[in-house]
């Protein structure tokens, strides 16, 4: 069953909504046109820190320097107060996705990035975090390309444009429960998923790879079986499809079903409870002339029999959001699963904030923010959620591509603190009295 939901006054739920974020006028410079971003306390300190990858233009691979190769990593130095980390963490060409993960089994998160073009076959680039020694270490690992096939564009002269494998997302966590984080990307141009195994030495074991057809261009973790075991949803670029991947809890998984994404070009896919009936749901982005937002109800046993398209623009024919990321996350600490959208064209983040849902389908308020006035505003590329004002709310950072820099939009709902009980009114003793 397939709902539309077009931004109209009929989604505009309830009466007088004040902003839920501040855009916060100060942006932090970055590398050159960031592309992700990713935030987690790196130092201990309680205060997120922002890693973004910044990719530059990417460019023709058989030229010498065709993208950049650098991450920026913003240290916190107080509640929204930033300082950028010299020198930038080196990667391989085109770092396209970066996650933050304890990789090294000591206290503090690690960084991971997946490097696009990576033409000096430094596909993953890792930075240990040591923070007794105050660096971060540096590690690179390849993906053995040279059985690998080549899926995507090439030039008049039948040359490939991209490189293989070209990854384009990452995830890492612990999927086969041995305590070491294990490591998912997505390889776009040889239409291929691959598996590293967390290893207690090496950190990550050789790469495994799973066929996966379609231009794999995203995924994210849930449990469409309610098994206990992480499967995959894969955003399919190249075919307009969502395909689900189950897991078997041992690091391997086997493509199950897959269906139409409802919208061109499936860019970024995400994972939560959207309707609050406990089951996954997924949620999938399209960078085309969409300009749509599609949330596919679970059902249990990989099963999406409902679905609800958020359309951003007014006409399919004409780009005029052009959505480049998404992030879920409770923004205004209601107990309901929110959304906000990353839009290049438009220049806005779109912020949908859920509200009691009318049946199993979601409903939502829509609010708009930029970081700018007009055509002057810098263009949203990637966003993440975290609590960067420390009071207990997630705030959102922005990267923006033009400007070179990241922004803040910093939530309004502030975390309540319990309040103190009350002592309860003692009764006073009753004095005996001496038997008379």
């Amino acid at each position: 069953m397939r709902h539309r939901l077009t931004l109209c006054a009929a989604l505009l739920v309830g009466t007088a909504w004040s902003e839920s974020f501040e855009v916060k006028p100060r942006l932090m410079p970055v590398g050159p046109n960031p592309s992700a971003i990713a935030a987690a306390d790196l130092t201990g300190d309680g205060i997120p820190e922002i890693v973004t990858c910044d990719r530059g233009i990417l460019d023709d691979p058989r030229e010498e320097r065709p993208g950049n190769n650098e991450l920026s990593l913003l240290i916190a130095k107080a509640p929204m107060e930033y300082i950028q980390q010299h020198p930038s963490p080196r990667t391989d060409i085109g770092p396209y996705a970066v996650v933050l993960a304890n990789v090294d089994g000591l206290k503090w998160p690690d960084i991971i990035a997946a490097n696009f073009l990576a033409t000096n076959k430094e596909n993953i680039s890792v930075f240990l975090n040591l923070q007794q020694e105050g660096i971060y270490k540096p590690l690179g690992f390849t993906i053995p390309d040279e059985t690998l096939p080549y899926f995507r564009q090439r030039d008049g002269d039948g040359v490939p444009l991209f490189t293989k494998p070209g990854l384009t997302s990452v995830v890492v966590r612990d999927f086969n429960d041995d305590r070491l984080r294990d490591l998912v990307a997505t390889a776009w141009s040889s239409d291929r998923l691959v598996v590293m195994p967390g290893h207690l030495e090496k950190i990550f074991d050789a790469p495994k790879l799973i066929p996966a057809t379609g231009g794999p261009r995203d995924l994210a973790v849930g449990d469409f079986d309610r098994d206990g075991k992480a499967d995959l949803a894969v955003a399919m670029y190249c075919t307009n499809e969502v395909a689900l991947f189950q897991g078997n809890g041992q690091n391997s998984f086997s493509e199950i079903t897959r269906f139409p994404s409802r919208g061109r070009l499936p860019s970024h896919v995400r994972v939560g409870d959207m309707n609050g009936d406990g089951l996954d749901d997924i949620v999938v982005s399209h960078a085309s002339a969409d300009d749509s937002i599609v949330i596919f109800l679970g059902d249990g046993d990989f099963r999406f029999s409902t679905s609800r398209e958020l359309m951003l623009g007014k006409d399919r024919g004409a780009l005029e959001y052009e959505v480049r990321d998404i992030t879920l996350g409770d923004f205004d600490l209601d107990g309901r699963t929110d959304l906000a959208a990353a839009c290049f064209t438009s220049a806005t983040v779109e912020v949908f904030l859920g509200l009691p849902p009318e049946g199993p389908m979601p409903v939502f308020h829509h609010e708009t923010y930029r970081f700018g006035k007009g055509d002057a505003s810098p263009r949203p590329r990637a966003l993440c959620a975290a609590d960067f004002d420390n009071n207990g709310s997630p705030d959102l950072a922005v990267a923006l591509w033009d400007a070179n820099a990241v922004g803040l939009l910093i939530s309004q709902s502030a975390k309540k603190e319990p309040e103190p009980q009350k002592p309860l009114e003692s009764t006073p003793k009753r004095r005996e009295g001496k038997n008379r």
